[in-house]
């Protein structure tokens, strides 16, 4: 539940209806979610751990404010553990994979219904993640995963040219047994998302500079 929790109050701080600075009202968001207090306490206390907000004794916890290199160093630490797993993924890859990672690029190129395109852009990914990245590095994705809300992840369009011409030469990395290459690409198509992501809360003033 405190996940949950945490998940709402994410959206919260990303969509605007939590600004920074402001004390995060947490009898509102219990009374919201029809939840004791107990669960958004626990929630604060990710959050914190986060850095999305801070307690401060006998006042309360605050929204930290977000800033543009905030977003960007979490996509450019993202694109790190994703290049590590396209890296692995060369030494472990098979067939069959390779396969499947090019008939999701080319539903991808083909389509402009935008649910689908997440879901098969998620997929491309998810499959290299799981194909090359060790135990630990599988921990840190699900965590950067976790740590902002999932309308962000959204905001990056999952098949624009520039994101197919990124997902084009992951595949030809990958085929090419090039580890060097596709731990690089991968950064490079990570950083790309982060650079839409912060201009698109630029644009909706949700950062603080």
């Amino acid at each position: 539940m405190s996940a949950d929790v945490a998940e709402h109050i994410r959206s919260m701080i990303f969509d605007g209806r939590l600004q920074a600075e402001q004390r995060v009202p947490q009898d509102a968001i219990a009374a919201e979610l029809g939840v004791s207090r107990l669960p958004v306490r626990e929630a604060l206390i990710t959050l914190e751990a986060d850095g999305l907000v801070a307690s401060e004794p006998h006042r309360g916890t605050f929204v930290v404010p977000i800033r543009s290199e905030d977003i960007a160093d979490h996509y450019r630490i993202y694109g790190m553990a994703q290049g590590m797993a396209a890296a692995g993924a060369v030494r472990r890859i098979t067939e069959p994979v390779l396969e499947r990672l090019e008939q999701l690029h080319e539903q991808m190129t083909a389509s402009d219904d935008p649910d689908l395109l997440h879901d098969l852009n998620w997929e491309f990914h998810a499959l290299i993640n799981k194909t090359g990245a060790s135990r630990r590095t599988l921990s840190v994705l699900r965590h950067l995963s976790q740590n902002l809300p999932r309308e962000v992840y959204s905001l990056p369009a999952a098949a624009s040219p520039q994101a197919n011409r990124g997902h084009a030469r992951i595949i030809a990395a990958l085929r090419a047994g090039d580890a060097v290459q596709a731990d690089l690409v991968n950064r490079e198509h990570v950083q790309q998302e982060g650079d839409q992501v912060v201009a698109a809360l630029t644009r909706k003033g949700v950062l603080a500079d």
